[in-house]
C-alpha cells in the first residue's frame, strides 16, 4: 500500500517537473516573426489602375409595416417604393414571394405571421441587377396589452 503511493506522489512529480520545464522553455524561446500572406493589396500598391465605377444599389423604402412593430392580424400588408419595374422579394418566416413594382415603383401584397417574432427579408432587384435590402422584425401577438 505505501509502495503504491510513493510510486504515485513520484509520477506526479515527475509529470509536474516535465510540464513545467516545457512552459518555461516555450515562454523564453525567443519569438518567431511570421509573416501574413494577404490575397488583398496593401496600401502601398499602386491601385491607381484599377478602373473602378461607382455602383448604385436601388432605392427601397418599406412603409409598412414599421420595424419592431406588434400586430394582433395573423397577416400583415407589405407596402413600399422601389425603382419602376423592379422585381421584390419578400422572405418570411413562413415562405416567400415575388412580385414586380407596377410603373410608379409601389409595390404591395400580404403575408402570413407566425405566432412570435417575423423577421421578414426585402430584396430588391432592378434592370441593372443591381440589389437592395431590408430586414424588418413583426411580432405577430394575440395578448392583450
Amino acid at each position: 500500500m505505501k509502495k503504491e503511493v510513493l510510486l504515485a506522489i513520484g509520477i506526479g512529480v515527475a509529470l509536474g517537473l516535465i510540464l513545467t520545464f516545457a512552459i518555461y522553455s516555450f515562454r523564453s524561446s525567443p519569438s518567431k516573426n511570421f509573416s501574413f500572406v494577404s490575397p488583398l493589396p496593401d496600401q502601398a500598391s499602386d491601385t491607381s489602375k484599377i478602373p473602378t465605377q461607382p455602383t448604385i444599389s436601388p432605392s427601397l423604402t418599406l412603409i409598412s409595416p414599421l420595424d419592431e412593430s406588434i400586430s394582433k392580424e395573423g397577416k400583415t400588408k407589405i407596402v413600399g417604393v422601389a425603382p419602376p419595374k423592379s422585381w421584390i422579394l419578400i422572405l418570411s418566416e413562413k415562405g416567400e414571394k415575388l412580385l414586380q413594382t407596377d410603373n410608379q415603383g409601389n409595390f404591395e401584397t400580404e403575408i402570413t405571421l407566425i405566432s412570435g417574432e417575423n423577421e421578414i427579408e426585402v430584396k430588391c432587384f432592378d434592370q441593372n441587377q443591381e440589389i437592395a435590402n431590408k430586414i424588418i422584425t413583426v411580432v405577430y401577438s394575440t395578448a392583450e396589452i
